[in-house]
């Protein structure tokens, strides 16, 4: 029976998922500065979430990490300097180190690679259109899906259980065929400046690294002894556990986006 066992989450994961997809693809739709906005919402929310886990013996540690945060990306999305956004930022992620009791390293780099990633996906929807967001999007979607069943359906090997137990060989590479049918199908839509490989390894690495920004939140859960960043989000726990493949495909996507004209 689905209610219990390894499909259990089922339903409530698709519910939030579903109902989540349509606030995103709205706000993403729209752009400007309803999707800028909605951005601020989720890195203040995120920070919320890393305060809490890393400070769980005070309340406060969280209100006050979202509130800054909130602030820096609103000064780091206000300047028409891309160097003083990223000052801004950089210097908003030290900052959180105040509202940190414990791992203050990995928080600042979980921080900095949030700011950085709301940043770019504005960016982005500017530069590289509403069907480049898509699918950057779909890609991170489709590789938690195909992890989702591929590694239930299929099972096998463990990926890396001393981070995420559930995690499979299988599923990772179901991920990645779900995305590369995915870019196969939009190559000369999304990506019509490169060849079809290039844009095959692109998506790829943009899953593969999908799954890393996963596995580094489930390590950084597992550090602080907590199972989900928060409860916000029923069958997926918070917006870092739903959001950490988003970050780890967006910040690849903005480091090698630049090489693919000269490939």
């Amino acid at each position: 029976m689905m209610a219990g066992g390894a499909w259990s989450d089922l339903l409530p994961r698709l519910g939030t998922a579903i109902i989540l997809a349509c606030v995103a693809a709205g706000v993403l739709i729209t752009g400007g500065m309803v999707f800028a906005a909605f951005l601020l919402i989720a890195v203040a929310l995120m920070h919320w979430e890393l305060g809490q886990m890393l400070n769980p013996m005070s309340r406060q540690s969280g209100r006050f990490a979202a509130a800054f945060a909130a602030g820096t990306f609103l000064f780091a999305m206000m300047t028409d300097s891309l160097i003083w956004s990223m000052i801004f930022i950089f210097l908003g992620a030290f900052c959180q180190l105040l509202f940190f009791h414990k791992l203050k390293r990995s928080g600042f780099a979980f921080s900095l690679a949030i700011f950085l990633t709301g940043f770019t996906l504005v960016s982005l929807r500017e530069s590289f259109g509403l069907s480049g967001v898509l699918w950057l999007l779909a890609v991170v979607i489709l590789t938690d899906i195909g992890g989702y069943f591929g590694g239930r359906l299929i099972g096998g090997p463990k990926l890396i259980a001393r981070f995420s137990p559930k995690k499979t060989w299988s599923g990772a590479a179901t991920g990645w065929g779900f995305s590369v049918l995915l870019t196969v199908y939009l190559a000369e839509t999304v990506l019509p400046e490169v060849s079809l490989t290039i844009a095959i390894v692109f998506t790829i690495i943009l899953s593969m690294t999908s799954q890393v920004g996963d596995i580094c939140e489930s390590a950084l859960k597992r550090a602080c002894g907590v199972k989900d960043s928060s409860q916000l989000l029923p069958g997926h726990g918070g917006l870092m556990d739903r959001f950490d493949g988003t970050v780890g495909a967006t910040l690849a996507f903005a480091a090698l986006s630049p090489f693919l004209g000269a490939l």
